[in-house]
């Protein structure tokens, strides 16, 4: 007999919410308790968060994968690149693109990454239940606005060097778009019209700042070249930041790729949280087609940067369009370090292991248990004390 949606829906609700419950805080104690690592054993602590950060990915893709939502993947393959600091940008359509990446990142096929990622996001997912975990890992928030936005590029700049270099953060997860697809699309579509460039239907034209940030930290020293593209009407797309010469890093430290991402859902309609959270669409598969690339063969200058990321982007409406109409990404061109069997529009199916979550989950439900088992024993002997005066 199967199960009623509404049944189902509950069920998945009240999972969640557990999940939540017994996960996120008992993180939280955890990294309050080792605190004081930080003073002689940095690197020890930020293992040991990584970890536990990992963990609670790991059941964010849960959530995604017991509803039905399998994943698989195309392209290039990019496990090879687990250890080395990549830049990742992708198209952005929907509240499930944060999930399915963090389905991506905790498959088996990508062992350890999970916890060593560092996310760049909108400033609104601080303020959500995953928010304060984000913000104990080190991750960035950025705040839209034309008036503040080279207060953040260079806020960005100086928490790449204060967190991502030494905390040993390897992938930088970003949406060049700066917002969903559904809300950018009319006045990216008007810009290009202005401006002369390609009228994309499936994505949007990506604002550069952050990814202008981060390739003139990460990558070696050059001398300052601002990029000069701003107009009144789309406020954030572009600007003029003038960066002083790169902070002295190690050749280990640079960036060393890109890694494009480009996330399709069946139809062209994008999966969104509710969907996930409830279990209230019927199950399907998402694709995420990957191209990897030098960093170092990026431009840095004013007109050679702006060129490339535009051209990726005309490139994911191209791919788009032809995976909405035949079901399947194109073959890709052959590119360095690239297994052929992978080189191809087919998709390679990412099952997850009911077994690791079931692990993972069974930790934190101890974890949760001792620590309250900790709190009840030290509010009893305070009572005690109390009660003999």
């Amino acid at each position: 007999m199967s199960t009623s949606p509404a049944l189902k829906a509950v069920f998945r609700i009240v999972f969640i919410l557990l999940n939540n419950l017994f996960s996120i805080p008992t993180y939280l104690l955890w990294m309050v308790i080792l605190r004081p690592l930080l003073i002689n054993h940095p690197d020890l602590y930020n293992r040991i968060e990584g970890i536990g950060y990992s963990w609670l990915l790991h059941l964010v893709a849960a959530w995604t994968w017991t509803g039905g939502y399998a994943l698989a993947e195309s392209g290039d393959d990019v496990s090879d690149l687990v250890g080395s600091r990549c830049l990742v940008i992708s198209n952005h359509q929907s509240t499930a693109d944060v999930p399915m990446l963090m389905y991506l990142l905790t498959h088996e096929s990508k062992p350890s990454l999970a916890r060593n990622v560092y996310w760049i996001m909108d400033v609104m997912f601080k303020y959500t239940n995953f928010g304060w975990v984000s913000s104990v890992h080190g991750d960035f928030y950025v705040r839209q606005g034309r008036d503040t936005r080279e207060s953040q590029m260079n806020e960005l700049r100086a928490h790449l060097q204060r967190v991502y270099i030494p905390r040993g953060r390897t992938w930088i997860l970003l949406f060049p778009e700066g917002g969903f697809f559904h809300k950018r699309k009319e006045s990216s579509q008007a810009y290009a019209k202005k401006h002369g460039y390609p009228a994309l239907e499936h994505v949007t034209l990506p604002r550069v700042g952050a990814f202008q940030t981060i390739l003139k930290t990460l990558l070696p020293a050059s001398s300052p070249t601002p990029v000069k593209n701003c107009v009144p009407e789309e406020a954030n797309h572009c600007g003029d930041v003038e960066f002083s010469d790169s902070v002295r890093l190690k050749k280990e430290q640079h960036l060393e790729w890109i890694i494009d991402i480009t996330i399709a859902y069946p139809g062209g309609k994008p999966l969104d949280l509710v969907n996930i959270v409830f279990g209230n669409r019927e199950p399907c598969q998402t694709v995420l087609h990957l191209r990897r690339y030098r960093a170092e063969d990026v431009s840095l200058g004013e007109d050679g940067l702006l060129e490339w990321i535009y051209t990726r982007w005309a490139e994911k409406d191209q791919l788009l369009a032809h995976y909405y109409r035949t079901g399947q990404f194109p073959d890709s061109p052959a590119t360095e370090g690239i297994d052929d069997q992978r080189r191809n529009g087919k998709p390679r199916m990412l099952p997850l292991k009911a077994r690791w979550y079931l692990l993972i989950n069974a930790l934190f439900m101890l974890s949760t248990c001792l620590h309250l088992y900790v709190l009840y024993s030290i509010v009893s002997a305070i009572y005690g004390l109390f009660s003999l005066l």
